[in-house]
């Protein structure tokens, strides 16, 4: 099989270089929001996003790479393969890419931002819940010990949790999202993040017209091997036929769970006259205990070790998420074209579904 090099990147530096250089030459209006945080190397850390069609369009379609940080490698590899092959926009509407949600993460090899805040868990209303979630005692003590990484039986404790209270509950109780430690997995935090503020404003200030917004937002880690599923929100209703058989309602059935303030809670919060269809593209890599297990060591390296990028807990947890296979990267970039093209299907046509 032939290697795939480019689009893929093993860096945020690199990744958003190659994204900014190919938009500007697609023809794209570039708009920066940048952080106050710091890459590895003391690079300056921003979501780009690339901007094609109206400022103020009645329909847009929205891609969105890297809400998880370090996640971002692959959504980044179907946003430049995208802008390579060309980009078409219809009268009255946009097509929009941000790239790098989550830039702090996806610089520093993690799943959350420069405040350890999950940020598809940080889309809250006003009233925030603190309360801890359900088995909150058990599941913070096997995911979140105050030490730097090391041996202590995790693969033997987590097996004995999901023998005791099953998968689903293990997973829904494990990832659902939690607002009471500041230093745990899946924090939410109590608050909208500057930099989710920020592109919230944004969308605000431009989508005051919309009347239907798609929104695709890239993630990996969850389900089988390479295949990818499409996760709605229920208020979607019937999924859009254009997609075939690969949605899947969030915490009702198959890989997914709830969560508390996802990434598409700001569009359903902020657009309530618009026709909005949100989606993860959610690309398997490996078992559930092995990616916990990753996040969890490196979650301990940045909190009670060093921190530091070159260490064994940063890299294992990039290959977790960006897989160094090649079957897997072809078949990212082959269904992040396919469900592209569905997207824009859906959106342009005349009597959309949506």
């Amino acid at each position: 099989m032939q290697k795939i090099a480019r689009p893929y990147h093993n860096s945020y530096a690199e990744a958003r270089d190659d994204f900014r250089d190919t938009a500007r030459a697609a023809g794209a209006e570039l708009i920066t929001l940048a952080i106050d945080a710091r890459g590895p190397a003391g690079e300056a850390l921003a979501t780009d996003i690339a901007w094609f069609g109206v400022a103020h369009p009645r329909r847009i379609f929205v891609h969105c790479s890297g809400t998880h940080g370090v996640e971002g490698f692959a959504g980044s590899a179907i946003q430049l393969q995208w802008l390579t092959e060309g980009v078409n926009v219809t009268e009255d509407s946009a097509v929009v890419m941000v790239h790098a949600l989550n830039p702090f993460g996806m610089a520093w090899l993690r799943r959350f931002n420069e405040n350890n805040v999950d940020l598809n868990r940080n889309f809250v209303g006003e009233e925030v819940d603190c309360n801890p979630p359900p088995y909150w005692d058990p599941v913070n003590a096997l995911l979140n010990p105050a030490s730097p990484p090391g041996w202590d039986g995790f693969y033997a404790r987590a097996a004995l949790m999901l023998l005791r209270y099953g998968m689903p509950t293990v997973r829904q109780a494990v990832a659902g999202g939690q607002r009471v430690n500041p230093k745990g997995l899946f924090y939410g935090g109590l608050a909208l993040e500057p930099g989710m503020a920020a592109y919230r404003n944004l969308m605000q200030s431009r989508l005051d017209a919309a009347e239907r917004i798609l929104v695709i937002d890239v993630h990996t880690g969850l389900g089988r091997f390479g295949n990818d599923r499409l996760l709605v929100d229920r208020r979607v209703g019937e999924p859009p036929a254009v997609f075939g058989d690969r949605v899947e309602v969030l915490g009702k059935e198959g890989i997914s769970y709830a969560v508390t303030g996802g990434h598409h809670e700001m569009y359903f919060r902020s657009f309530p006259k618009a026709r909005v269809f949100f989606a993860t593209q959610e690309f398997g890599t490996y078992g559930p205990v092995r990616v916990a297990a990753a996040l969890r060591a490196e979650n301990r390296w940045h909190h009670y070790g060093g921190g530091g990028i070159d260490h064994p807990t940063k890299n294992a947890l990039r290959a977790i998420f960006q897989p160094d296979d090649e079957g897997w990267r072809k078949q990212v970039l082959t269904r992040g074209r396919e469900v592209i093209r569905q997207s824009l299907v859906l959106m342009t046509a005349r009597h959309s579904e949506f």
